[in-house]
């Protein structure tokens, strides 16, 4: 096992539990996280700055609200990691031409072409879980658009 994977396990649940489940949860997003790392080594970036540059390189000029949405995160948190990227000379904030309230996050000609030098984290990730079969992937898909569904309605 990679010791740079190793995330010791938490309290003991009894098995098939819903803390189970969220133990599990939480334990396979670190690793994930750590795996992230691990794949953008030496591109000085993070997994969440890495995360909103591969949504501007699908669709560049993207407002604030719709990259917190696509990061399940509040705008606040969008904002510092804009900032960052921006000292870094990847992006810029531009008024939105349709809409003077919001601005822009775009692309630099350096944020662009870094798209060709950072890796691949799809590839990076596809080769992680070779013992998951693709009927797995999206019976855990379903079940777990099905748990976001139903902790949605439990916030309002």
């Amino acid at each position: 096992m990679n010791s740079e994977l190793y995330c010791s396990p938490g309290p003991e649940y009894e098995a098939g539990s819903v803390s189970e489940v969220f133990q599990l949860i939480d334990q396979v997003g670190k690793k994930l996280k750590q795996l992230q790392r691990q794949g953008i080594r030496g591109e000085d970036l993070t997994p969440s700055q890495y995360y909103i540059l591969s949504l501007l390189w699908e669709e560049d000029e993207r407002e604030f609200h719709q990259l917190a949405s696509a990061c399940c995160c509040a705008r606040s948190t969008i904002t510092g990691i804009v900032d960052t990227l921006e000292k870094k000379g990847l992006v810029t904030r531009e008024p939105n031409p349709h809409d003077r309230r919001s601005i822009l996050v775009k692309l630099t000609e350096r944020g662009r072409t870094l798209k060709d030098s950072a890796p691949n984290l799809g590839k990076v990730l596809n080769g992680c879980c070779t013992g998951i079969t693709p009927e797995d992937l999206r019976q855990l898909s379903q079940l777990l658009k099905k748990l976001d569904s139903d902790l949605s309605y439990q916030e309002e």
